[in-house]
C-alpha cells in the first residue's frame, strides 16, 4: 500500500497521477506492469540470514520485506553498506528526512527503504523495499556528498571535490545522454519574455537546459560554484523564469489563504480560534509568493503594517492587522522552495467581548432550558399521577431472568447497554422512580452491598450509592416522559469477562465453546497470534501522513472468539464502541468504533472455516488538510488522466473533460465531483475511439481517485479515504 512516497505534494485533488503511480509501484490494487524504470526489489541485497516476509500484493517485484536479527539502527547501517556496494547512491528528498526511511538511486532506477522493528521485539528488525519511479532522472556526480534530490520537480543539490570545469563537463555530457540540450538566451526569451539567462556567478558558472521534444518539462538551471574549501557546490532546479509568476488561490485553511500549487501545507486551530497558524512549502520564487499573500490577505480585509515590513532577496517579514486580529508572516527560501509561516492572534478587546457575548447567550439558554424543563416535569408528573391512579398500587419489581450484567436489572428494563470495560450500565424502564429505588435498595442489600444516603431522593429523580469491600456503584434514576432512564457507573461494574458478554450478544448460543485468543502485541492494530494471514495497508499522499489504515486478517477461530478478542483488545487501546450500531449475525458482524485517530469499522465474516477480519480506520484530520474530505453523507471523486489525449468521463448523467496529464505534477488542476453513495456506471470516451463502460460502487463519506489509463480505455480506481 501507499507509504513513504515523495515529490511535490500538491493538494490531493491535484496530485492524483503521482498518487496512483506511486500506489501501483508500492503494490496497491492498481494494475501495472514491470517497466525498465522500475527495479525488481527481489534482486536487491539484504542482511544475511534475513527472511522474506510475504506481502498481500499482486506485484512482489515492486515491494518486498525482509526481517532478521539486529536492532533497527544496525539494520539501517548494514543495509546502506550493502546497497552502496551494489552501486546504489543514497540521497535525501528536500525537507523530508526521516529516522526510519532511506532513499537510493542507481542509474535511472530508484528505491525507497523503510525500517521497522519486528513487532514488539527489539532484537529483530526488518526493511521494506519499494520500487521508485524517477520521473525526471538527473545524474549524480562521482564522489558527490550531501545529496538532496527530488525526482519530480526536479531538484538536485550536492557537493563534489571536482573542479567547476570538470563538473560542468560531466553534466553537459550526462544531461545530453538523457535528452537535455543547452537553452539559448534567444530561445528562452522567445517563450518567457522575463527570462534573463546571461548572469555571471562569482567563482562559478550558471547554464540552462531544456528537454528535447518535451514541452511539459520546464527548463532547468544548473549552478556550479567553487567554495573556499576547494569544493564545488551543485544545484539543479527549475529555471525561476519558467515558474508561475502569478499564483492562483487554492482552498483556504483555517480562514487563511494558500496557493493552489503547493508541496505541503498545514494549520493548527480554526478560523474562530483565539490563536491559529498556517504554514506551507511552495514551489515558487519568493516574489510571486509575497505578492500572492499581499493580494489575498488584502481581499479578506487585512491591512499590512508597512513600518514592520522587511524584504530581502531571500527573506521577508510582514505584519498585518484586521478589525479583530493581528498576524505576523515570515517567508524564507530553502532549496527550490519558499517557506511560509503565518501566526494569527485575536485582539484582547475582542476576546473580552466574545467572552461577554458567550456568557450572555449561555445565561439565556440556561434560563430558557430551566423554564422548559420545569414545564415538562409538571406535565409528566400530572400524567404519571393519573396513570398510577388508574393502575392502582404498584407491585414490587422482579429481577430479569438470564441477564448477563453483574447486578440485577428489573424485568421492566429495556434498551439495556452494559460495558464491563468502562464499568457502565444503562437502561430504560416503564416503572416509577420510587419502584426502581426500592428494587435496588432491597436487591443490593441481599447481595452484600451497603447503601449510603443521598440528598437527591424525590419522585422524579433519585441517586443511589452502594459500596462493598473496595468497590462502589453509583446509580441515577430520572423520569424522562413516560419512562425512567437509569444509569449506573463504578468499579463494581468492571471486570466482567468480555467473552461472557459476547456470547449472549452474538449468536445467542449460550452453549457455544469460545477460544480465548492471544494478541500479537501490535500496539495500534492487533491481530490474534493464531492467524493464517495478516496485512496492513494505507492510503495517502506521497511523503504525507495516511488518510486511511486497513488491517486484513484471517483467523482459524469462531466468530464469537474473534469478536471477543477485538472488543477486549480495542477497548484496552482506548477505542470506544458504538454499541447501538452493532450488527451481529451467526456468520458475520459489523461494529463501529471511535478510535483515538478517527472513526473505525470492524467487519468479521465466516469463510472456509475461518473468520476474516477487516479493520478500517480513517484519519479525517489528515484528509481535511489535504482537501479530500467529502461532505457528510456524500462521496468525492477525484479525476486524472495518464494518457496523451483529452477524454470525456460521464458519471451519474454528468460529463466532464479531463485533459492529458491532469492529476500529475506538471498539470495539477484535476476536476472533482461529489455525489450520493451507490453504484454508478462510468463511461470513458476519447476522440476517434469507442466508448468504454465500467462500474464503481462507493459508500457514504468515501473519497476515490479515478484515473484514466494511458490507453484512454480503462478507469483505475483507488480509495483514498
Amino acid at each position: 500500500m501507499f507509504s513513504s512516497k515523495r515529490g511535490i505534494q500538491l493538494p490531493a485533488r491535484h496530485c492524483l497521477l503521482a498518487l496512483l503511480v506511486s500506489t501501483a509501484i508500492a503494490g496497491g490494487s492498481l494494475a501495472c506492469r514491470a517497466e525498465d524504470g522500475l527495479v525488481d526489489v527481489r534482486t536487491l541485497p539484504h542482511i544475511e540470514g534475513a527472511m522474506a516476509r510475504p506481502e498481500a500484493t499482486k506485484y512482489p517485484n515492486l515491494s518486498a520485506s525482509y526481517f532478521g536479527a539486529g536492532n533497527v539502527a544496525d539494520t539501517i547501517a548494514n543495509t546502506g553498506k550493502l546497497l552502496a556496494a551494489d552501486g546504489w547512491i543514497a540521497y535525501t528528498p528536500p525537507l523530508e528526512g526521516s529516522d526510519r526511511s532511506r532513499w537510493y538511486k542507481k542509474g535511472a532506477q530508484g528505491v525507497s527503504a523503510s525500517f521497522m522493528s519486528d513487532g514488539s521485539r527489539t532484537d529483530r528488525s526488518g526493511v521494506s523495499y519499494s520500487s521508485q519511479r524517477l520521473e525526471v532522472n538527473l545524474p549524480f556526480p562521482d564522489r558527490a556528498t550531501d545529496i538532496v534530490y527530488d525526482e519530480r520537480r526536479p531538484y538536485l543539490g550536492c557537493t563534489t571535490a571536482e573542479t567547476v570545469d570538470a563538473t560542468l563537463a560531466f553534466f553537459q555530457k550526462e544531461l545530453a545522454t538523457l535528452g537535455w540540450s543547452p537553452l539559448s538566451a534567444a530561445a528562452a526569451e522567445a517563450r518567457w519574455p522575463n527570462a534573463k539567462i546571461a548572469e555571471t556567478i562569482a567563482n562559478g558558472v550558471r547554464v540552462y537546459f531544456s528537454r528535447d521534444g518535451n514541452t511539459r518539462q520546464l527548463p532547468v538551471m544548473l549552478t556550479l560554484q567553487r567554495s573556499a574549501d576547494n569544493k564545488t557546490s551543485v544545484e539543479i532546479r527549475v529555471a525561476p523564469f519558467a515558474l508561475p509568476q502569478d499564483l492562483a488561490a487554492g482552498p483556504e485553511s483555517a480562514g487563511l489563504p494558500r496557493p493552489e500549487r503547493i508541496k505541503s501545507a498545514g494549520t493548527t486551530g480554526s478560523a474562530d480560534s483565539i490563536k491559529r497558524e498556517a504554514h506551507a512549502l511552495i514551489p515558487a520564487e519568493l516574489g510571486p509568493v509575497l505578492a500572492f499573500y499581499r493580494r489575498e490577505l488584502g481581499k479578506k480585509g487585512w491591512v499590512e503594517q508597512s513600518k514592520d515590513t522587511v524584504v530581502t532577496a531571500d527573506r521577508a517579514s510582514l505584519a498585518f492587522t484586521s478589525p479583530e486580529e493581528t498576524a505576523t508572516m515570515q517567508i524564507g527560501r530553502k532549496y527550490d522552495l519558499t517557506i511560509v509561516q503565518i501566526d494569527v492572534q485575536v485582539l484582547p478587546s475582542v476576546i473580552t467581548a466574545r467572552a461577554k457575548a458567550k456568557k450572555e447567550a449561555d445565561d439565556r439558554f440556561v434560563k430558557d432550558a430551566l423554564a422548559f424543563g420545569q414545564a415538562a416535569i409538571a406535565e409528566a408528573d400530572a400524567k404519571r399521577a393519573a396513570a398510577q391512579a388508574a393502575r392502582g398500587p404498584e407491585t414490587a419489581l422482579r429481577a430479569m431472568d438470564g441477564s448477563s450484567t453483574p447486578i440485577p436489572v428489573p424485568d421492566t428494563a429495556s434498551e439495556i447497554d452494559f460495558d464491563g470495560a468502562d464499568g457502565r450500565l444503562a437502561f430504560t424502564s416503564s416503572s416509577s422512580v420510587s419502584a426502581l429505588a426500592d428494587f435496588y435498595r432491597s436487591g443490593m442489600k441481599t447481595l452484600g452491598w451497603k447503601s449510603t444516603p443521598s440528598v437527591i431522593n424525590n419522585p422524579n429523580m433519585v441517586v443511589l450509592n452502594f459500596s462493598k469491600a473496595k468497590q462502589s456503584i453509583s446509580m441515577t434514576a430520572m423520569q424522562m416522559g413516560p419512562k425512567v432512564n437509569v444509569t449506573a457507573t463504578g468499579s463494581g461494574l468492571k471486570g466482567v469477562p468480555v467473552a461472557a458478554v459476547a456470547t449472549t450478544t452474538t449468536t445467542g448460543n449460550a452453549k457455544s465453546a469460545e477460544q480465548v485468543l492471544e494478541s500479537d502485541g501490535d500496539s495500534d492494530y492487533p491481530t490474534p497470534k493464531q492467524r493464517t494471514l495478516r496485512s496492513l495497508g494505507t492510503s495517502g499522499l506521497p511523503g504525507g501522513a495516511p488518510f486511511r489504515h486497513e488491517l486484513s486478517a484471517s483467523v482459524p477461530a469462531g466468530l464469537d472468539s474473534v469478536l471477543a478478542f477485538y472488543r477486549r483488545e480495542l477497548t484496552q487501546r482506548q477505542w470506544q464502541e458504538d454499541t447501538k450500531s452493532a450488527v451481529i449475525k451467526p456468520d458475520s458482524a459489523t461494529l463501529a468504533f471511535k478510535a483515538p485517530d478517527g472513526p473505525a469499522m470492524l467487519k468479521l465474516e465466516r469463510r472456509n472455516d475461518e473468520t476474516t477480519v477487516s479493520l478500517v480506520v480513517r484519519h479525517p484530520a489528515e484528509a481535511t488538510k489535504a482537501g479530500i474530505l467529502p461532505a457528510l453523507g456524500k462521496v468525492r471523486l477525484l479525476f486524472g488522466n495518464m494518457g496523451d489525449a483529452e477524454v470525456s468521463v460521464s458519471v451519474n448523467n454528468k460529463t466532464i473533460k479531463v485533459a492529458p496529464g491532469v492529476g500529475g505534477p506538471q498539470n495539477p488542476n484535476g476536476p472533482t465531483m461529489e455525489l450520493p453513495p451507490g453504484a454508478y456506471k462510468v463511461t470513458i470516451k476519447a476522440a476517434g475511439k469507442p466508448a468504454h463502460d465500467s462500474t464503481i460502487k462507493v459508500a457514504a463519506n468515501d473519497s476515490w481517485g479515478l484515473m484514466v489509463g494511458p490507453d484512454g480505455r480503462d478507469i483505475l480506481p483507488l480509495q483514498l479515504y
